[in-house]
């Protein structure tokens, strides 16, 4: 499809429901209009709608001519690169920024033992600049009105004092926030525990969630144990705060004394997606997609021959190069040759954890998604099932294909899941669960025949697939072929045809030096022939048989966990204070679920269990809530 206002349109029914910021060009590739959006696909198809007023969106059918998508992870990510991209493209439609007063820091003190009460009981602040005076700066943030919120909430949980330097010096007697609760009033009174709820703001605001909620759930729980349960409760919304702590930001994950081009990868089978992040000062400067056909070549040498061909020219060299994943060969070579074209060392490397990870998956999203935009527009899965077809030697194509999968954790609480694709996408009306009745232990192969058979039973109300797909080896398609025998229905190439899905095996050491292992070629079994068809990698009928096989995989762990869940409600709640057999039996008859009980008052706990409103304050401490 050519370029212009009805493909936008289309392009954006195929967006998903994600962070990130859009970029609108004219038939000279002029960006006209930049925006950031929590949903890109309401936002954008806000503009086809008529629900935006703006006088420019008007005129869009006439100068939109493409459409560019970048893809964040929350909305203050979008925020930031929104603004970076204003700077950068200068669109005539929107509102110029002129500088970077508005990022804003955090700025906590340590207390001291002894002193004056404003160094012994410090307090968070909002500042723009950075002094080497020994205290915790947080940040940069954008949006000030929206940070005083978030000191707003930090100081009602945490409770650190709130008033100027001059004021705690001065005051004689506790102000309103000591009267509702949210301050110690430090002022007027000593408190021994000031210098724990300050290292606890340390550990919020510097993304330290897990240590400080063990910290807390610790308390919480001495609290109770204690029956001092209006203290546990206010522990227990410190937890809750945590729950919606301040998100990362893109500006604070790269270093603004050095370059840094970020690489995303995604794939489906021999498509092949890349996006080339280029982060310049600290700032998201620009982006290049470069798309691949017909690559059956590994991932990681496919990285590798791009980054060769990208950077060998010598051209915008940045100080260093973030990967997805590590390459086939070493870049050794590369960094010394960029060295010398450059004058400066250039650090090749794949991160595995902390910021630059971070920006790794922000990459990666993004080339996922111009990757489902390509698919969409080069019938990808109507290859992938074609493939297929070939490779099963079927009169049709597949255009239903369903595949059962079994869960059991050491033999117990066994279910079937069913999913169902139609067209290479999940059809997820199709989707079912069986728990398992007839078999008793761990006889895999016993379970998959009841699970067929039981489907096949559905036939005359569910049409049968074209193709169902077993997960395991010989043994588990021969259990489905007698179930299939037992049905009294035909299995032929033209209507109705199963193959079992045999995973891949690990192989002996590759290289004693190395230590890398090798994996077999995924297997296809299909009856009445003694060998497998081998999916050779990156393939499409591999990549669409091994997408299916993990759905079905995903959808009975999902299966299981629900079972397991349900049966241990009771059970939770009789570990519960002062809650027995009778009294758990009545709250769940009486709420239904746990999750309806915590969101539930003390007094309406309290009289349906028939216990003190004390004991019911205790119960939902104990339940989280």
């Amino acid at each position: 499809m050519d370029k212009g206002f009805q493909y936008v349109a289309e392009k954006i029914k195929h967006l998903a429901a994600v962070p990130g910021c859009y970029l609108m060009k004219d038939q000279e590739g002029e960006v006209f209009y930049v925006g950031k959006a929590k949903n890109l696909k309401a936002r954008l198809k806000s503009y086809f709608h008529g629900q935006d007023s703006r006088i420019f969106v008007q005129y869009l059918e006439a100068i939109l001519f493409d459409l560019e998508v970048l893809v964040v992870r929350n909305d203050i990510e979008a925020l930031l690169l929104e603004r970076e991209l204003i700077k950068k493209h200068q669109p005539r439609f929107n509102i110029m920024l002129k500088d970077d007063k508005n990022y804003i820091l955090l700025k906590l003190k340590r207390p001291k033992l002894a002193g004056r009460k404003r160094e012994r009981f410090p307090r968070l602040e909002i500042v723009r600049k950075t002094k080497k005076d020994g205290a915790r700066y947080f940040g940069p943030y954008p949006g000030a009105q929206n940070l005083r919120t978030t000191v707003e909430l930090i100081n009602k949980y945490f409770k650190l004092r709130t008033c100027p330097d001059q004021v705690i010096e001065n005051r004689v007697r506790p102000c309103i926030q000591y009267q509702i609760g949210r301050c110690p009033a430090p002022c007027v009174y000593e408190v021994d525990d000031y210098g724990q709820e300050v290292e606890n703001v340390d550990l919020f605001l510097s993304g330290q969630h897990q240590e400080i909620k063990e910290r807390l759930e610790k308390k919480m729980w001495q609290l109770s144990q204690t029956e001092q349960y209006e203290a546990a409760a206010l522990v227990r919304n410190q937890l809750k705060a945590i729950k919606t702590s301040l998100t990362s930001q893109v500006v604070r994950e790269v270093n603004r004394e050095r370059n840094q081009d970020i690489i995303g990868f995604a794939r489906m089978g021999p498509e092949v997606m890349i996006v080339q992040i280029l982060i310049r000062k600290g700032a998201w400067h620009h982006s290049h997609t470069y798309g691949f056909s017909q690559q059956p070549m590994p991932s990681n040498e496919a990285l590798c021959s791009f980054v060769d061909q990208v950077y060998g020219g010598g051209r915008d060299i940045p100080h260093e190069i973030l990967l997805p994943l590590p390459v086939a060969d070493d870049l050794s070579a590369l960094s010394a040759l960029l060295k010398e074209q450059c004058g400066r060392a250039v650090r090749i490397y794949a991160p595995h954890r902390g910021k630059y990870k971070r920006l790794i998956e922000i990459a990666n999203s993004n080339a996922e998604l111009a990757l489902n935009d390509r698919i969409k527009n080069n019938d990808a899965h109507d290859q992938a099932l074609l493939a297929l077809k070939d490779k099963l030697g079927l009169g049709m194509k597949p255009v239903r294909i369903e595949c059962i999968d079994i869960s059991l954790i050491q033999g117990k609480e066994p279910y079937g899941s069913l999913v169902a694709f139609k067209n290479g996408v999940p059809d997820k009306s199709g989707y079912r669960t069986y728990s398992i009745k007839s078999v008793s232990g761990m006889d895999d192969f016993a379970m998959i025949r009841e699970v067929v058979g039981r489907r096949l039973k559905r036939c005359e109300n569910e049409p049968l697939p074209d193709l169902m797909l077993i997960d395991g080896g010989k043994g588990q398609l021969n259990a489905a072929l007698k179930a299939v025998e037992d049905a009294n229905i035909v299995i032929d190439k033209d209507h109705f045809y199963l193959a079992g899905i045999a995973k891949a095996r690990t192989l002996k050491e590759a290289s004693v030096l190395t230590k890398t292992v090798s994996h077999s070629d995924e297997r296809l079994f299909i009856p009445n022939e003694p060998e497998p068809l081998i999916l050779k990698a990156h393939t499409f009928e591999r990549y669409l048989v091994e997408r299916i096989r993990d759905e079905a995989h995903r959808f009975a762990l999902k299966a299981h966990q629900r079972g397991r869940k349900k049966r241990t409600l009771d059970s939770e709640l009789l570990q519960a204070p002062g809650i027995g057999p009778k009294k758990a039996l009545a709250l769940l008859r009486h709420f239904g679920s746990i999750k309806k009980l915590k969101d539930a008052n003390s007094d309406e706990i309290a009289y349906v269990a028939k216990i003190s409103k004390e004991k019911a304050q205790a119960l939902l401490v104990f339940l989280g809530s």
